[in-house]
């Protein structure tokens, strides 16, 4: 069966556009190796036209990296046309040397068969390139007969004239030439102005209203910028490793392929445009890792449903502005392999880091969905056990060749604290397959999470204390500097203050969810089995419940996880009150049964009144009872009155 591939004009056009515009890299690269000013031993007009094409293709450069691709193929057919009238020179120049070097007879190629050959096959590439630039120039009038003048050198030799006259010739041909591209350069120059005046225009309301930011993100995703940069930079890494083989350097290739590796990277990023290059490989390169990561434990559907496609940036970042804060480009070569080490391992630590953000929860998903599938427990598990270990690893590897000093510790914390969290996580994950595996829930489990939990942020909080306190002594005791006080200030505030009020924060939350649920009455058997109904956070049959003062029955390790988020039940949403302590629950005792004792004292009182009513012998005693009625009627409002405001101050 054949795969029919549909491809959109839009692919084609970007992938042409980025193969265009990488020319632009490789010459903004040389422009950055190569200067004018080392040319010391050339005459004084030499060194002034070198200068001019120097800045030249710097404009050259940025022309084909900004040029619409439109344009950007114009550019590029005149250029090439430009190459192929230059070949036609040299091929002639390389005829007359020939011709000069010989001295033989003007005729002596009609007995020569080999001579014969060379002058026809000088004729016959000058007519092809000759129809060739006319093909790419869409020349069909008579001046398409100009290209061929580097053929009249060929001509005179088939003529018989001598070698000095086929040399001026040569020259006229020469200076002909120079004349017709500067008559089309100058007649193509206000077209070429007219363009650039329009782009300058675009980009200018373009800036007005967006602003610079936005402008730059879309001329770089319009452009794939990012493309070109990660294809430059391969290519040249590619290169610099060829050219190491081949010339060799014995002192670092004795050290090892890990530093032959550093010495290429090294020599990759000595200039800005390379620097660059190589932040958005890390970039891209740390990109494909955290989504292999994703592949690998949740499958191509995982991927699929959460692609973030800015995933992997932060390492460059880091890359690129601890390089320029370094001053990385402006080392020596090997001071430049030296500090690349240190740069990768911030690089791959910062990496390591994030694949453990994004295994984190899936690995804890697996564990709380009871997942059955064992392949995937199995991926999880395997890759957290090379998240502890590989940065434990990487630490042991890099104090072989640094001293330990306070930057070192400042980089290494990371993966130790990385290492910290991967086992924390393991542990957790190990906790919840435990609970699955039980035929009751453990009741314990939140506590003990929590406790696990709590273990590693204590720890973290350790080290980070610990690289203070380091940092502190260095201070005091060694050398001191501004830069290493600014790091200390900055990493104990986020790192130990922030830790430790993050830290602080959820242990008052907890407790007082804690309180909350201990303040709740404990569900009876009766009550129980009268609900018989589960849990409705978790859905679980309930042999305990905690019931709510709205009168509502949950577990009280869900009620607490709830309360962890919000106050409320979760049910109906009324806010869940900390009762108060045995004194007031004894007044509020005291308060329900003064209501009892008045609700008893109305009832006699209406007995009373009835009966009042009912006597009507004798006018005095009836006088004397509707007396007792009104007094009655009034002290039963009174206590009902009382009864209310107890009631209300009750609920």
């Amino acid at each position: 069966m054949m795969w029919q591939v549909k491809v959109q004009r839009e692919q084609v056009e970007a992938v042409v556009g980025v193969i265009l515009r990488i020319p632009s890299l490789v010459l903004a690269e040389l422009w950055f190796r190569t200067s004018p000013e080392k040319l010391t031993d050339q005459p004084d007009d030499v060194t002034f036209i070198i200068t001019v094409i120097y800045y030249l293709s710097l404009f050259f450069a940025l022309a084909l990296a900004a040029l619409p691709l439109k344009n950007l193929v114009y550019l590029y057919i005149y250029t090439l046309s430009a190459g192929l009238v230059c070949f036609n020179w040299y091929m002639s120049h390389l005829f007359v040397n020939t011709e000069l070097s010989q001295e033989s007879e003007s005729l002596m190629f009609l007995t020569d068969s080999s001579e014969t050959q060379r002058v026809l096959l000088h004729l016959l590439t000058q007519c092809i390139t000759a129809a060739f630039i006319c093909y790419l120039l869409e020349i069909t009038n008579w001046t398409r007969f100009v290209f061929l003048a580097f053929v009249l050198p060929v001509l005179a030799k088939i003529m018989g004239m001598p070698s000095d006259v086929i040399s001026g010739v040569h020259n006229f041909s020469t200076i002909f030439t120079i004349l017709l591209v500067a008559f089309t350069v100058f007649n193509n120059l206000s077209y070429t102005f007219e363009t650039v005046r329009v782009l300058l225009r675009k980009l200018s309301e373009a800036v007005t209203e967006f602003g610079w930011i936005p402008v730059i993100l879309a001329s770089w995703n319009t452009l794939h910028v990012g493309i070109q940069l990660l294809i430059f930079w391969l290519y040249m890494f590619i290169s610099h490793i060829y050219v190491f083989i081949k010339v060799g350097n014995s002192v670092i290739i004795q050290e090892g392929f890990s530093m032959i590796i550093l010495a290429v990277v090294g020599e990759c990023c000595a200039t800005p445009i390379s620097l660059l290059a190589l932040s958005v490989t890390v970039s891209y390169f740390s990109y494909f890792i955290l989504t292999f990561t994703k592949i690998f434990l949740q499958g191509w559907r995982g991927y699929m449903n959460d692609n973030d496609t800015f995933r992997g940036w932060t390492e460059g970042g880091t890359m690129l502005l601890i390089a320029f804060q370094t001053g990385l480009t402006d080392l020596k070569p090997i001071q430049r392999t030296f500090l690349m080490s240190i740069l990768l391992f911030i690089v791959v630590s910062s990496l390591i880091e994030s694949m453990y953000e994004v295994a984190d929860p899936i690995l804890l998903s697996l564990s709380a969905a009871h997942n059955r599938n064992i392949f995937k427990h199995f991926r999880a598990v395997l890759l957290f056990t090379f998240l502890w270990m590989f940065p434990l690893y990487m630490t042991y590897s890099i104090c072989q060749y640094f001293t330990l000093d306070f930057w070192l510790l400042v980089i290494i914390s990371s993966g130790i604290l990385t290492t910290f969290q991967a086992l924390g996580s393991l542990t957790v994950y190990s906790l919840f397959i435990y609970d699955s595996l039980r035929e009751n829930s453990w009741e314990k489990l939140d506590d003990v999470i929590y406790y696990t939990r709590a273990t590693v942020r204590v720890f973290e909080f350790l080290v980070a204390l610990f690289v203070v306190c380091f940092g502190l002594k260095e201070t005091l005791v060694g050398h001191w500097s501004l830069i290493n006080s600014a790091i200390l200030i900055v990493h104990c505030y986020f790192n130990v203050y922030k830790r430790l009020e993050t830290g602080w924060k959820t242990f008052l939350l907890r407790r007082e969810a804690v309180s909350r649920v201990e303040s709740l009455p404990q569900a009876t058997e009766e009550q129980l089995n009268s609900l018989s109904d589960v849990c409705p956070i978790c859905f679980s049959t309930m042999t305990q419940a905690k019931v709510t003062s709205c009168n509502h029955f949950f577990h009280a390790t869900c009620l607490r996880k709830w309360l962890y988020v919000k106050d409320t039940c979760p049910m109906c949403h009324k806010k869940i009150e900390v009762k108060k302590n045995d004194e007031n629950q004894t007044g509020i005792v005291v308060e329900n049964n003064y209501v009892h004792n008045l609700m008893e004292r109305d009832d006699e009182l209406s007995e009373e009144s009835d009966m009042s009513e009912s006597d009507t012998e004798s006018d005095a005693s009836t006088e004397i009872l509707e007396e007792d009625n009104d007094q009655i009627f009034d002290n039963v409002e009174a206590e009902r009155a009382a009864l209310q405001t107890i009631e209300n101050n009750a609920a």
